[in-house]
């Protein structure tokens, strides 16, 4: 029996030794993180979904700077005739002897003639598709007659000169017609400053055709306004 207790006893003490050396020991401190791994492939897009509420309104911005004074209230008269009776003979200074007859135009003031322009265009027959002349026109012929005008204040003086100054002796037929134009306060700074906002000056103007200064001022194009 005393072996048996001696055998028992080394037995438990070998127990106890294994136990305590299979015990678990404290947890290690975490390892370095590893390389990124590859990129997965992009899936296919999802559908656009529906469109948000409109957002609210935005504050009104500042206002511009103002531009530059524009040539207001440009006056054109219709086409009009004069009657045989209407041409009378004159002298005109610095014209000569002539024949003249004269258009009220109540628009051309002192003003006017001061700072604007008036222009002036004639037609050979009362036909809107055919081409205007602006005056001064010159009719050749054996002795050159000068069609021209002269803006006075309250009216235009529409006259026929020959070319050396001496009364032509006729008139103009009926069908002759005649348009005006007036630009007013659009001249600053003599003869070389432009007109209005339109970059041109007095002397361009007067030489442009009646067509071109028609679509500068708005002006109905050709015989349009015929009366």
């Amino acid at each position: 029996m005393r072996k048996f207790s001696l055998l028992s006893v080394y037995f438990l003490a070998l127990s106890f030794i294994f136990v305590s050396c299979t015990k678990e020991g404290p947890e290690g401190p975490a390892g370095a993180t590893g390389p990124q791994g590859p990129a997965g492939t992009t899936g296919a897009t999802g559908a656009t979904g529906a469109t948000g509420p409109a957002g609210p309104q935005g504050p009104v911005g500042p206002q511009g700077p103002q531009g530059p004074a524009g040539t207001a209230n440009v006056i054109y008269s219709s086409w009009f005739t004069f009657a045989a009776g209407e041409w009378n003979d004159s002298t005109i200074v610095n014209v000569g002897a002539a024949k003249r007859a004269v258009k009220a135009a109540p628009g051309i003031t002192s003003a006017v003639i001061n700072q604007g322009v008036v222009l002036s265009y004639m037609a050979f027959a009362a036909d809107p598709n055919q081409a205007f002349y602006a005056l001064p026109f010159t009719l050749t012929g054996t002795l050159p007659v000068v069609f021209g005008h002269l803006p006075v204040t309250g009216k235009v003086v529409y006259y026929l000169v020959n070319q050396d100054g001496t009364n032509p002796g006729f008139t103009t037929p009926t069908t002759f017609a005649y348009r005006y134009v007036i630009i007013p306060g659009g001249v600053a700074g003599g003869r070389m400053a432009t007109v209005g906002n339109t970059g041109y000056t007095m002397d361009e103007i007067k030489a442009m055709p009646y067509e071109q200064v028609a679509r500068i001022f708005n002006l109905p194009a050709n015989g349009e306004g015929w009366k």
